[in-house]
């Protein structure tokens, strides 16, 4: 069974890291730290790119063409490690495609699909609801600085609010990935929309399918960086990457990322096919990728040696992010018990 990507899209692949390149390169990743300012040039490059569309039906102005190039576009923006709001890409979009009534799709895809909107996700904390109008607090929210639309949950439900209503308040929080803001909503009896569906579980294996593949770029990009680095710093009159304790290092890290990419093929071939395994594959993907990218953004710190604890080093961009990502749609460990859960109740994956 093959589970590669076909030639197409290894040229799609080609042309995103070496586009996502150009518009936001590792200097810009490095002042957004200072500014916390989304990279507005790169998202607009993908809806040009017909990425943000991809995953939207064409009766919504999208172009139909599935998930698998957002899982390109993923490992190309962890690659760039690049500011942008990926949670409404990963998630929102996906979500409003499955449960949304026909009035909140026709409203909202067509403009997350040009990338004139952006949407968040906020399901973990339970809302009050009383005659359509929502009221609490959700945080920390990822994406949901600046968004146009928010998807919540209350009564077991969930809702779309209209970010523009009066009612709502946001307020930034504090990140360790500036390049991924967070924010605290406030609702104040806000009208909201109930969506007509409520199998959430679809957009979520579609958001952490997509995020495997953004942690194996950015931790495949780590690991190049520490190599590059290692055949130039010499140390005893001979370069650091000669010997074997880096060499080891490098194998390791490197053997964890193909690990985690393998898994992560086999997910977004479940995702694009639409198997039944997909819960089980999406699982794997989550928890291996994690995993890689925590290690290489630890190890390759390491073999940077004191520059790499530097500002002026790369390490700390792959470190945030690697941390942020570990944090989003709950942790490894959750993801292996789910994992476990479902193997011990007899599933198993397809091939």
């Amino acid at each position: 069974m093959e589970f590669d990507f076909s030639e197409d899209y290894r040229l799609l692949a080609d042309q995103l890291r070496r586009a996502l390149e150009e518009a936001a390169p590792l200097e810009a990743a490095r002042k957004t730290v200072d500014t916390g300012q989304i990279n507005v040039t790169a998202w607009e490059l993908l809806g040009e790119m017909g990425i943000l569309a991809s995953g939207i039906s064409t009766d919504f102005g999208g172009n139909g063409l599935g998930p698998l190039p957002v899982c390109l576009a993923a490992e190309a923006i962890g690659w760039s490690v690049a500011a942008i709001p990926t949670a409404s890409l990963y998630h929102a979009t996906p979500l409003i495609q499955s449960c949304g009534s026909p009035e909140q799709q026709d409203r909202w895809l067509p403009a997350l699909a040009s990338g004139s909107a952006t949407a968040c996700v906020a399901t973990d904390s339970a809302l009050a609801v009383e005659d359509d109008h929502i009221t609490g607090v959700i945080s920390p929210v990822s994406g949901g600085t600046g968004a146009s639309v928010a998807i919540v949950r209350a009564n077991n439900q969930l809702w779309l609010v209209d970010m523009a209503e009066n009612a709502v308040e946001q307020e930034a929080l504090e990140s360790r990935d500036p390049g991924r803001q967070l924010c605290r909503i406030t609702f104040r009896n806000t009208p909201a929309t109930r969506m007509t569906g409520d199998d959430a579980d679809l957009a979520l294996n579609h958001a952490v399918v997509c995020v495997a593949f953004e942690q194996i770029g950015g931790a495949s990009r780590a690991l190049n960086g520490a190599i590059d680095y290692s055949r130039e710093r010499r140390a005893f009159g001979q370069t650091i990457g000669s010997y074997q304790a880096i060499k080891h290092k490098l194998a390791d890290i490197w053997t964890k990322i193909e690990i985690a990419r393998a898994h992560a093929m086999y997910a977004a071939w479940s995702l694009g096919t639409g198997a039944v395994d997909l819960p089980l594959a999406a699982a794997a993907a989550r928890a291996s990728a994690t995993e890689a990218y925590l290690f290489a953004a630890q190890e390759t710190l390491q073999v940077h040696g004191g520059y790499g604890f530097t500002f002026e080093s790369d390490s700390h961009l792959f470190y945030r992010r690697a941390r942020a990502l570990a944090a989003c749609y709950g942790p490894a460990v959750e993801w292996r018990s789910r994992l476990a859960a479902r193997l011990i109740a007899g599933e198993t994956t397809k091939h």
